[in-house]
């Protein structure tokens, strides 16, 4: 079985299928067959999945500055009970 750089990306940092879905406008079922089929992909579909796959990269980028940020914040008090004023 041929496999896709699509799915070893996806396997590789866990993107999960629907992730992908939600940030193109492909739907998951329409993904998956194009993940596993043998046909030859249309540049309109491989348009569409590198534009997903770059607003994964996006949207995790945000992600991991908020964690980033948080953590600053917190950081020597993570072991430390939430004060009332600080939960959101």
């Amino acid at each position: 079985m041929n496999i896709r750089y699509m799915r070893r990306l996806r396997e590789k940092h866990k993107i999960p299928i629907s992730q992908l879905a939600r940030l193109s406008t492909v739907n998951r079922q329409r993904l998956t067959q194009i993940e596993l089929e043998d046909k030859v992909p249309t540049e309109h579909m491989r348009s569409l999945v590198d534009s997903a796959i770059s607003r994964v990269i996006e949207e995790r980028r945000r992600e991991l500055a908020e964690l980033e940020a948080d953590y600053a914040r917190h950081r020597g008090r993570l072991l430390d009970y939430i004060d009332k004023e600080d939960t959101p």
